[in-house]
């Protein structure tokens, strides 16, 4: 089973900051969004084996991991630089203003090759990034925590589904990934690549388990 969770709110969210690689930080919401989250995961793994906890090593991602591990009392949150979200280039830690000086529009917003930012990467180079990590995270038996962003977890369920990015571009495919989010990947018990739970914030109003083990996955 694999967990997506994309951090939670951030200063850059609130400050009008650009996103992407700015090295933002959890507000005090975006704390507390963690820990009601790993308060119920923690009934859900209560008696089981923990899972592996990997991480975007940008700090609002990171902390967020941490809070989950403490948690759920794992040893470590291991944090990766291929799980950050898509590079801004020389709009990182810029408000949103200053960045227009460094920034390129797109054409159509279907393009793949297109550098928004002065230094940063395309939208190919993002999730061929992202697919290339991933699919070594793929390679285990245990159960799998992301912490990441919104960019990075929508290019792991297209490579989760199949997708090449350039399908996801003719096709106009997207998915809404809200902050602290959570979304569910697992085998089913058909050996189909299954999508068992998709931006979930629903813990946020409950205390208790989620309810992950719940769906048919493989033995």
């Amino acid at each position: 089973m694999i967990l997506l969770i994309r951090h939670g709110e951030a200063d850059h969210h609130v400050k009008e900051l650009t996103g992407g690689w700015t090295d933002s930080a959890l507000t005090v919401r975006g704390k507390r969004q963690f820990q009601q989250l790993a308060d119920c995961l923690a009934w859900d793994f209560s008696g089981r084996s923990l899972p592996r906890i990997v991480s975007s090593d940008l700090q609002r991602a990171r902390t967020g991991a941490e809070i989950i591990a403490q948690t759920l009392g794992a040893d470590q949150v291991e944090c990766f630089p291929f799980l950050r979200e898509k590079n801004n280039g020389k709009a990182a830690g810029l408000n949103k203003k200053e960045a227009l000086a460094f920034y390129h529009p797109p054409e159509t917003g279907r393009e793949l090759d297109h550098v928004n930012y002065d230094g940063g990467e395309t939208r190919r180079t993002f999730f061929e990034r992202t697919l290339r990590g991933f699919r070594e995270l793929e390679k285990q038996d245990r159960d799998l925590i992301v912490v990441s962003h919104k960019g990075t977890i929508q290019n792991i369920l297209f490579a989760w589904l199949g997708l090449s990015i350039e399908e996801v571009a003719e096709k106009k495919i997207s998915f809404d990934i809200r902050p602290a989010s959570l979304t569910i990947l697992g085998i089913n018990k058909w050996g189909e690549r299954a999508i068992f739970a998709l931006n979930d914030t629903s813990y946020q109003w409950k205390k208790g388990p989620i309810g992950i083990f719940k769906y048919p996955f493989g033995e």
